[in-house]
């Protein structure tokens, strides 16, 4: 009698076993995505990363999952996002490590990357305070590739206030034997041209705590990344503010990657909504250290900043342009760096 009990009951485990295989990936919640134009491949970089390489991304996701407020007629832009286009995004970029702006609800957001079927393990972190507008800036990673070593740490000097957003900072580590290990701090700084001596001091603050973070993790090996906002000052140009950044931080060993697209973000313009969409260089990155960098797999913004070589375009209700109008305003940035740290590479006598 027990045997037979026995007999039910491993049965009974085999059958949910296979009932979970086979049914858990059909009762997944579908994404909450609406008709539009879509993403293609040729938005997205070639998968996967070079080899032997990681690739880094930083992306400003507006306002995810975006408001439930009615739309306006001559919008140019979803207050929606389209999560099943921000899904297809997510598994394109076939990224390693993943900074991100402007994630107002935080566990859909890590529901949604692990729902992305990209084969990747994220682990997502984000800093508890959003400011103003509940804007939380996050960092994530390959657990496949990568392990966190030091972090997170929110630094809350770069807000200056409680209306504006904390950076973050992590400390990682590739699983490779004699990987390379290097820290990223992604920020989200002041907004506009009425922002600018804000950004300025905000850009002081970083220059002041990244040198005791480099200290603290024993690795000049630093990414700063994400959205600086670099309008320049009302009347100015971004020119301006771009100089006055890279002084600043390049008094504390940093430097600023080139972006080959010239754009990270497009906008209506300063003129009348009329759906035409203006580029613009917000986002950007920082590095100090680095030896590893590929500079044969560099900077560059997809998605609209590909599609459309950072000209003008129109996006507007019935005549939508797909990423633009459904998932965000900014354009992912990515670039590469090699997966292995020269410091713990011994180089041969005589090469």
């Amino acid at each position: 009698m027990k045997g037979s009990i026995r007999t039910i009951v491993l049965l009974t485990v085999i059958i949910l076993v296979v009932a979970a295989i086979f049914l858990v990936p059909k009762l997944r919640s579908p994404c909450r995505g609406f008709a539009g134009p879509g993403v293609t491949a040729a938005d997205l970089p070639p998968a996967p990363p070079k080899n032997g390489n990681l690739r880094i991304t930083t992306w400003n996701v507006r306002n995810f999952p975006g408001e439930e407020r009615p739309q306006y007629p001559d919008l140019g832009f979803s207050r929606r996002t389209n999560t099943c286009d921000l899904e297809a995004v997510l598994k394109g970029l076939a990224t390693d490590v993943l900074g991100v702006e402007e994630i107002r609800k935080t566990g859909p957001f890590e529901r949604l990357l692990r729902e992305t079927d990209s084969g990747r393990r994220y682990r997502m972190v984000f800093t508890v305070s959003g400011g103003r507008w509940g804007q939380h800036v996050g960092v994530g990673w390959d657990r496949n590739r990568l392990s966190l070593v030091e972090g997170p740490v929110e630094i809350t000097s770069v807000a200056l206030d409680d209306t504006l957003r904390p950076a973050l900072a992590v400390y990682l580590r590739s699983t490779r034997k004699d990987g390379v290990d290097f820290s990223v701090v992604q920020v989200h700084l002041r907004a506009g041209p009425r922002g600018y001596e804000q950004r300025l001091e905000q850009y002081r603050r970083l220059a002041r705590w990244l040198p005791s973070w480099i200290a603290r993790v024993g690795d000049a090996d630093v990414i700063v990344q994400g959205d600086f906002n670099t309008t320049g000052p009302r009347g100015g140009e971004v020119a301006a503010e771009l100089i006055a950044a890279d002084r600043i931080l390049g008094k504390a060993g940093f430097r600023r990657l080139d972006n080959a697209s010239g754009c990270s973000e497009y906008w209506e313009g300063p003129g009348p909504r009329d759906g035409v969409q203006q580029p613009s260089l917000l986002d950007q990155v920082y590095l100090a250290g680095f030896q590893e960098l590929d500079q044969s797999v560099g900077l560059k913004a997809w998605l609209h900043c590909a599609r459309f070589g950072c000209q003008p375009f129109v996006s507007r209700p019935g005549r939508e342009d797909g990423t633009f109008w459904d998932v965000s305003d900014h354009c992912p940035l990515t670039f590469e760096i090699r997966d292995v740290d020269l410091d713990e590479v011994a180089i041969p006598c005589g090469r």
